[in-house]
């Protein structure tokens, strides 16, 4: 109605100015002599124009132009610009329309607002959600729990868009008892010393700690005492397990904007769901600590304790033994029996190593399919005693499997003893495991103490043997091999006679020139391992004994590891390595038989063999040629390859026996 009133009073000022204008002019006419009604006529024209002008004028300020202000706002309100609003102020229906849209909009961008943050609210929901359930998912599958820590702390991080975070977990021993740090994990600094975290927990995050309430700053400039890190602000939020035993701090740093309230909202809620997630699936310290198959120790604690003990046995002048326990064949039988039942069996050892030895003694899962055992205060004889208890146990222990068969494993053991075999933690492991080694490549089911068996460590290899062994030279492989010969009475000539032999046969059977050449530099090399064998058993004039004929056996394995400095370790290896297994799988060091023992260690197999039937040795006759021809084709299919023989038959049919004519001679 105002502005209907509006438009009257204007119709009346104009009609009345209209009058005026009219009444003026009429008067102004009497004056002139001129045609009084053209005048009238023109004027009344006139003043018609004008008052429509006016009137337009008028009628766009009052009326148009408002309407197109609200029909602009309007439109631009529907396209999604809630922000916009009518600025009109005229005290009537325009200014109450524009006053109503203008409550609309504001009404509209409240609820898009809170339909925004609705959504992003959700959206954050969604996320926790999913990382929660990454977490999950880390945990079931039995994900190592630095790992899953690892993925919460970066989850936390991403979530709030921090640079940096972190996490401190500590342990109360007893009840009300003041927490112990156990574990931090940070994407500070790549490696932080447990000193330097307990220089920040009780230092910046003491109060968090001790009161257990949020820390939140935004002021902070500089770095942290104790871990070199620069920080602006920071935010840390204490966590606990349900049994009040775990305690967790979660720290954020070097968010852009700085942390709010509601960042801290939204990390008490996520790190709590997390926290309690990952403590519920049994103690986080035990799983940082311990083995989650077979609930021994994990490797480093095993290593952490085996320097702890290491520094006892030094300080009070007192032995100590190490253990290293591997199951043999584990591979071949997981894929016999399958890991399940391969699992069962990892966690059977596990107990009878723990029934076999004293509560002061340390056992571990070192890898695999191996354990660690610290033996404190014990001799080599004492720590054999132990080795072969725990070997008979698992020898005769009835295993039940899967699927409710029943079978039996054996166990190779290497053990050494401090301040006997070594003079360090680090040199005690790798004696320990050089006799686990020798152990396997001499049949298994064993217990041996390296240094006694071998009499010779890698250790003990000359430097000059090294220099030449780096050297792939012929003719410094051939010095080698005369030096390998004249280890024994009886081998003079002996790698030389083999390798040539060898080399023809191997022609005969048409290998490459590589495969040849390879086969030859093998045949020189073949008994390389002598060098590290006592003289007294190479050259025993009676039979050895069954100790001796061990150590006898062990020769490829120590070949291995002399070879290993040669660069053409890769192909000659493999023929040394297997020229002692059997075709039909009864042969040593690993019981391969028929297509998995490689061509060229077949060959030197055979040859070796013949040209050994062939020589005097201190403790057998040797043969004549059509002897050993005899007992090469008897022995075809079951310790030779047939082809190999055949090829090597038919060669030596051809030939004269050059001592078979000495002889007669």
């Amino acid at each position: 109605m105002k502005l209907a009133r509006k438009f009257d009073v204007y119709t009346i000022i104009i009609t009345l100015l209209s009058i005026a204008a009219l009444i003026v002019f009429s008067i102004f006419t009497k004056s002139i002599s001129f045609d009084r009604p053209l005048l009238i006529i023109i004027a009344i024209g006139v003043i018609m124009f004008l008052a429509l002008v006016v009137s337009q004028i008028i009628l766009s300020k009052i009326i148009i132009r408002p309407i197109k202000t609200i029909k602009g706002v309007s439109e631009a309100i529907a396209g999604g610009e809630t922000g916009k609003r009518i600025n009109i102020s005229s005290e009537d229906e325009l200014d109450s329309l524009s006053k109503s849209v203008n409550k609309m909009a504001e009404a509209m961008e409240d609820k898009l607002k809170k339909l925004t943050d609705s959504i992003a609210k959700e959206q954050e929901v969604v996320r926790e959600q999913a990382i929660l359930n990454e977490l999950m998912g880390f945990i079931a599958s039995g994900m190592n729990v630095e790992e899953i820590l690892r993925t919460f702390i970066n989850r936390t991080r991403d979530l709030l868009k921090a640079e940096h975070s972190g996490i401190f977990i500590l342990e109360r021993p007893e009840a009300g008892s003041e927490p112990e740090l156990k574990i931090f994990l940070n994407t500070f600094v790549e490696e932080t010393s447990m000193d330097c975290a307990k220089t920040m927990l009780n230092g910046i995050f003491s109060n968090a700690i001790r009161t257990f309430m949020p820390y939140r700053t935004n002021t902070l400039s500089g770095e942290i005492p104790g871990s070199h890190f620069s920080v602006k602000n920071m935010l840390a939020i204490p966590m606990s397990s349900a049994d009040k035993k775990v305690v967790g701090l979660i720290v954020l740093a070097n968010k852009e904007d700085g942390f709010t309230e509601e960042d801290e909202d939204v990390l008490f809620g996520f790190t709590f769901q997390a926290f309690q997630a990952i403590t519920m699936q049994k103690e986080i310290i035990r799983y940082a600590t311990t083995d989650g198959l077979t609930s021994l120790n994990n490797h480093r604690v095993f290593m952490k304790r085996l320097d702890e003990e290491m520094e006892r046995a030094v300080r009070y002048a007192r032995d100590i033994s190490l253990l290293m326990v591997d199951i043999d064949h584990f591979k071949s039988f997981n894929d016999t029996y399958g890991h399940q039942s391969g699992d069962r069996v990892l966690k059977t050892i596990a107990e009878l190593i723990q029934k076999n030895i004293r509560n002061t003694d340390f056992a571990a899962r070192y890898g695999g399919e191996e354990f660690a055992i610290i033996l404190p205060e014990t001799t080599g004889p004492q720590a054999l005693v132990v080795a072969e208890r725990l070997r008979n146990n698992v020898s005769t222990h009835d295993f039940l499997l899967q699927n409710e068969q029943h079978t039996t494993v054996t166990v190779s053991i290497g053990y050494a003893t401090y301040p006997d075999d070594a003079d360090g933690s680090e040199m005690l492991l790798k004696k320990a495991d050089q006799g686990l080694y020798f152990a396997k490549e001499n049949g298994r089911n064993m217990s041996c103490r390296y240094y006694d068996i071998k009499g010779k460590t890698e250790d003990d290899i000359p430097e000059e043997l090294k220099s030449i062994l780096r050297d792939t030279s012929l003719t410094s492989i051939k010095e080698l091999a005369k030096a390998i010969d004249s280890k024994s009475n009886y081998m003079k000539g002996h790698s030389f006679e083999v390798a040539a032999l060898s080399v023809k046969i191997g022609k005969e059977l048409k290998l490459d020139e590589a495969q040849v050449e390879g086969l030859r530099i093998a045949s020189l090399l073949h008994d390389i391992g002598n060098l590290a064998i006592p003289d007294n058993i190479l050259n025993k004039p009676g039979a050895l004994t069954e100790e001796e004929k061990k150590i006898i056996k062990g020769h490829p394995g120590l070949t291995e590891m002399l070879l290993k400095h040669h660069p053409g370790s890769d192909y000659v290896l493999p023929a040394i390595l297997y020229h002692h297994e059997r075709y039909d799988g009864k042969g040593y060091p690993h019981g391969l038989q028929a297509e998995e023992i490689p061509l060229a260690a077949k060959i030197l197999g055979v040859v070796e063999a013949y040209h050994a039937m062939t020589s005097s040795r201190p403790y057998k006759k040797r043969k004549t040629k059509l002897e050993a021809v005899a007992e090469l084709e008897s022995e075809a299919g079951k310790q030779f390859d047939p082809e190999v023989v055949k090829s090597l038959v038919d060669f030596l049919k051809n030939l004269p026996d050059p001592k078979e004519k000495r002889r007669g001679n």
